[in-house]
């Protein structure tokens, strides 16, 4: 199965570098454009569904680029991690928000990824879009390239609309 691990459009906290977690926050106009090129960029790649997260800034992502071609379903286990108190807030010392007991776990992330696959793996599906954020994505990849360790959340993001595909055995 073909796994494209996509991240949704910007939103004006992505510019002002707040966390947005699980803050429903919507695109902006330039997050929306985003979503429109992401759009143009699979418009040959083959995928039977997308899956996304129920929060604003991924569905929205999703609706647009599945617009008219498949079926966007979403899925609680696709939302970004909880930030805790540090929501929308900059932080400016990842210190405070790895110490921050307020924040899910890496763990909980890593459980939530391999849940999803685990699942995905049961379907018929020959290719598959997800459209989520940025933690998620991070879960998603290291659950689908079986990466031992813990993922490192503080490197290898994809940028707003970057997209990587995969194939899942």
């Amino acid at each position: 199965m073909k796994i494209i691990l996509a991240r949704h459009g910007e939103t004006n906290w992505n510019t002002t570098g707040q966390l947005i977690g699980q803050q429903d926050i919507v695109l902006n106009e330039h997050g929306k454009a985003q979503a429109r090129t992401l759009r143009e960029k699979l418009a040959d790649v083959q995928f039977d569904v997308c899956y996304s997260s129920p929060l604003l800034r991924a569905k929205e992502t999703a609706e647009i680029v599945c617009a008219g071609r498949c079926q966007v379903i979403c899925d609680d286990r696709l939302m970004e991690r909880f930030g805790g108190i540090m929501e929308g807030k900059v932080v400016n010392n990842w210190n405070d928000f790895d110490s921050d007991t307020t924040v899910e776990t890496g763990d909980s992330l890593i459980v939530r990824a391999t849940h999803f696959i685990e699942d995905l793996k049961k379907t018929d599906y020959d290719a598959v879009l997800i459209v989520s954020h940025n933690g998620l994505i991070k879960n998603l990849r290291h659950v689908i390239l079986r990466e031992a360790g813990e993922v490192d959340y503080r490197v290898g993001g994809l940028p707003n609309c970057g997209f990587e595909i995969y194939e899942l055995v």
